[in-house]
């Protein structure tokens, strides 16, 4: 290009995503895999929590492909970042270029060399298992060549001037690539090796003590419509970081080998979903864009953003809220119709979570997976389990700090005035009512002289009002009344 300026000419800058609104409490955490193979060091991505807040430098966090339905982790940053505009989210990819089952070679294949350059359109390529060769010779990297990633996740390999490949016109290319489908539901699981070292969901306790963010979502898209990694979810949530509790959000298996039609959720919830309070199952997955991602993806967006607009407390249901989707989907990709009546027969009425276009598509669904074996309000309802863990996780995170002060009557009665400030500042709009109290009959002074303070709280935060009746009835008094001056 001249260096001198006269004409006219254009240049062009990359869109900008729209910047997410940003959550403070409902947080969403996400195992899965990610195209960590396009950073410059795809081992730093791997077991650890990382704290995404702007999807402009996700790329530079995870990696960047355009295989989105490969990886899972990219379902919930596509639905977060892309579609609800929401944001941060913790993820934990556990897709490791180190373990042979999650790679795999590709035989050397030869390419034409084009302006200096060759672009490799295969996602996953893994650059420190480039081998390039021309006429049997190995080249090097740095010397004879250098790569690079395009904004497609594609290795563009460049030829150096005055390497090897200066005048070849073709070379020979093998290498190795991630293999997401090579993680399996023990690798979500993850655990603690005899060093300490966390993997997997294990990692959701180091959260709290390396950024004090409390994960409240808890989700694993796909994977989660495994049993085990259900199971572990469960657990999980009951007690993150040894006090604090969450929510996850499950997929169901809408594969042949789960429910491929509506009338086999029941069943399949049965076989595979545990009973808890804590587990929210979604049914089918979705369809955005031509994708078919995880549903529970979406939902858990969907919550955060509700969440944010509701002055960041987890009062609302999504029922009924928009779900930024194009439509629903078995995992092989076809369509799913459902009625109304269908959506509540089969899958409400089992304590699963579906969706409906009315007319735009809304998440359709309020019962936690406990239902219907409980119906007491704090274990089926989806809002009254994360209203309730809203204010279980205040508490302990406003008063963690008068752990081990002096049990005097001052701190006693610091704890019942604030905390029912706290309360009171949530009626009416979030909470129907509640009160904190320290009752002396339940606090006998053997209990003090332990060290032990027992507090009490009443609440009642609404339930949503998930059925609205009217009923109508015809008065022939009224058509007589009006009839009765028409005569003449």
């Amino acid at each position: 290009m001249s260096k001198y300026k006269h004409g006219i000419a254009t240049s062009r800058t990359k869109t900008q995503m729209v910047k997410p609104t940003m959550c403070t409490n409902m947080i969403q955490v996400v195992v899965g895999t990610a195209p960590v193979n396009t950073l410059a060091d795809p081992a730093s991505a791997v077991n650890k929590p990382i704290l995404l807040t702007d999807g402009d430098l996700v790329a530079d966090q995870i990696g960047t492909t355009t295989e989105m339905e490969r990886y899972t982790i990219e379902h919930a940053v596509y639905a977060s970042f892309e579609k609800h505009h929401v944001a941060p989210i913790v993820v934990i990819n556990v897709l490791d270029p180190a373990n042979a089952n999650h790679v795999e070679a590709v035989a050397a294949k030869e390419y034409t060399i084009s302006n200096k350059m060759v672009k490799i359109e295969d996602t996953g390529i893994l650059r420190d298992k480039v081998v390039v060769t021309n006429n049997s010779t190995e080249c090097k990297d740095d010397v004879d060549y250098v790569t690079s990633f395009d904004s497609n996740g594609y290795l563009v390999i460049g030829i150096i001037d005055d390497g090897a490949l200066a005048s070849a016109q073709k070379i020979n290319v093998t290498y190795a690539k991630l293999k997401p489908e090579g993680v399996t539901a023990e690798d979500i699981i993850g655990g603690v090796d005899v060093d300490g070292k966390r993997t997997g969901l294990e990692l959701l306790d180091e959260i709290y003590p390396d950024t004090g963010i409390i994960p409240k979502i808890a989700l694993a898209p796909r994977y989660s419509a495994e049993k085990t990694v259900a199971v572990a979810l469960k657990a999980k949530v009951e007690k993150i970081y040894g006090m604090y509790n969450a929510i996850a959000f499950v997929d169901m298996d809408s594969s042949s080998s789960g429910a491929d039609v509506y009338t086999k959720v029941k069943k399949t919830k049965e076989d595979n979903v545990p009973v808890s309070r804590r587990i929210i199952p979604f049914w089918p997955c979705v369809k955005a864009e031509g994708y078919v991602l995880s549903f529970s993806a979406f939902a858990a967006a969907l919550l955060q953003k509700i969440t944010v607009e509701n002055a960041d407390i987890p009062s609302e249901s999504i029922d009924n809220r928009e779900l930024l989707i194009d439509g629903i989907c078995l995992e092989n990709g076809s369509k799913v119709n459902m009625t109304q009546d269908e959506v509540n027969d089969y899958l409400n009425a089992y304590g699963v979570v579906g969706a409906l276009k009315l007319p735009e598509w809304k998440a359709w669904g309020n019962n936690t997976s406990a239902y219907p074996d409980s119906e007491d309000p704090i274990d089926r309802w989806i809002k009254c389990v994360t209203m309730l863990d809203y204010l279980e996780n205040k508490f302990k995170s406003d008063y963690l700090s008068k752990i081990s002060r002096n049990a005097s009557y001052k701190l006693i009665e610091s704890i019942v005035s604030e905390f029912n400030m706290s309360l009171n500042s949530l009626v009416p709009d979030y909470m129907a009512g509640g009160e904190i109290v320290f009752d002396r009959k339940l606090n006998p002074i053997t209990n003090i002289m332990a060290g032990h303070l027992k507090f009490q709280t009443r609440y009642a935060d609404y339930v949503p009002a998930e059925y609205v009746e009217n009923e109508f009835s015809y008065d022939v008094n009224i058509l007589e009344n009006s009839l009765e001056g028409g005569e003449a």
